[in-house]
This record gives structure tokens, C-alpha cells and sequence, in this order.
């Protein structure tokens, strides 16, 4: 049975059963801020290379 999330629009997407990688190549890591539309933070990309440590949330 598939599973769906609500976003903050009100929107209803889908939720995969597995996760998947999401990945941007870019020269200019700290221009990139990317924002989680189910609980609405943003966060920053900082030009660390480890994973789990790549973004900063912003307030």
C-alpha cells in the first residue's frame, strides 16, 4: 500500500519505501540552501564534504 505525506501547502505526495540519493554537483557548495517542504526548515549547505554534516539549518 503506498504511504503519502502532507506538506505544509497542503499538498499530499507520495513516500518511497526506500530512500533514495539526492545529489548536487556544484563548485559554489554555500549558495545552496535547501528546504524541507513537510516541516518547512531551511538549510545551508557549508562546503563540508562529510555526510550528515554538509548543512547548516537556518532559524
Amino acid at each position: 500500500m503506498k504511504k503519502y505525506r502532507k506538506l505544509k501547502n497542503g499538498q499530499e505526495v507520495e513516500e518511497l519505501e526506500t530512500s533514495i540519493n539526492l545529489i548536487i554537483k556544484t563548485k559554489c557548495p554555500t549558495k545552496w540552501i535547501i528546504e524541507d517542504l513537510e516541516t518547512g526548515q531551511k538549510y545551508r549547505a557549508n562546503g563540508n564534504t562529510e555526510i550528515g554534516k554538509m548543512f547548516t539549518p537556518l532559524s
